[in-house]
């Protein structure tokens, strides 16, 4: 099965290529005319494309608005600022990493420089896994 993936407004459309060259089916928000949607218009378009969210915006970090058990799986991105695209390409490519040997349906990830939580659908909080 292909892993799908919808990148949301803070990564350039460009670092979608990183996922296609891995057989990701990768989207961007930018290249559906979804930038500046709101939150929930995104959360419903993943639901029901069966998409994996990466973004950094941490407002997905709430289970109760964003149940990430309805989901393929929703990566938030933390990273330490300022941020440039060499940074934001990092990510990308660790979170491609993490994808080749992890699923994330049904959980909210959390990932920071050197540091990936996890919350699963039936836990009641974040587990960490230490460095990504």
């Amino acid at each position: 099965m292909i892993r799908k993936i919808k990148l949301d407004e803070n990564f350039s459309p460009a670092l979608t290529m990183i996922f296609l060259a891995a057989g990701f089916d990768a989207h961007s928000v930018f290249s559906e005319d979804l930038s500046g949607a709101s939150d929930d218009v995104v959360f419903d378009t993943i639901c029901a494309e069966e998409r994996i969210l990466v973004t950094f915006d941490t407002d997905f970090c709430n289970i109760i608005r964003y149940p990430p058990e309805e989901t393929e799986g929703i990566i938030v991105v933390r990273p330490n600022r300022p941020v440039n695209l060499e940074i934001i390409r990092s990510f990308a490519e660790q979170i491609l990493e993490l994808l080749l040997t992890r699923d994330p349906k049904g959980c909210l990830w959390v990932l920071e420089p050197g540091k990936l939580r996890i919350r699963k659908p039936d836990d009641l909080g974040f587990f960490d896994k230490g460095p990504a």
